[in-house]
């Protein structure tokens, strides 16, 4: 899908990104780790998963989300085998990634979006994560630039406004904002 086309020297967006289903109760997220290591990082993965089960979705965790290879959450033919399974397969609604840090732009040009298309689901994350949500869109779809696993504090209370605000994302329940103007605007 070409999102952009050439006019008068100007980019135009001629399409709309594709949006994927929002989640519904005994959805399946994939947690992947597709960037920097995670040492120590077992509780904030077991308190992702644990937390998407209370919202009622099913939840796996990678095969190589704990690996290591220097500052990386495993090789990086192993962090693209997780995210590639996970895109490839139909059961996954949503790729939760555990955190950012440097690695994604590594695995880009491997990965291949043949079965995403047909069964597009939402890529979660930001910071290095940003890589990929810039793919998923050239591609045509819709992401979602929100938590990580990592941000998960071990009092979720500390992040309370954070985890619902995700939880409204994820389901597609509108959120309402009121900002308050600056008279610096």
């Amino acid at each position: 899908v070409n999102a952009q086309s050439v006019t008068d020297n100007s980019l135009e967006m001629t399409s709309k990104l594709i949006q994927p289903p929002y989640l519904k109760s005994g959805d399946t997220v994939a947690i992947v780790a597709p960037s920097g290591i995670l040492k120590n990082r077992e509780r904030e993965v077991q308190q992702a998963v644990d937390l998407l089960k209370s919202w009622g979705l099913h939840a796996i965790v990678g095969k190589h989300v704990f690996s290591k290879s220097n500052h990386f959450a495993g090789t990086d033919d192993e962090r693209c085998a997780d995210l590639q399974s996970a895109m490839d397969d139909p059961k996954i609604s949503a790729i939760w990634c555990a955190r950012g840090g440097y690695g994604t732009v590594r695995v880009l040009d491997k990965l291949n979006y043949t079965e995403f298309k047909k069964n597009p689901k939402w890529i979660i994350g930001y910071s290095d994560i940003t890589a990929l949500h810039n793919q998923v869109h050239n591609q045509g779809f819709q992401s979602l630039h929100a938590l990580m696993c990592v941000s998960l504090t071990k009092d979720l209370g500390d992040v309370k406004d954070a985890v619902s605000t995700f939880k409204s994302a994820v389901f597609g329940t509108p959120e309402n904002y009121t900002l308050k103007g600056s008279k610096y605007n």
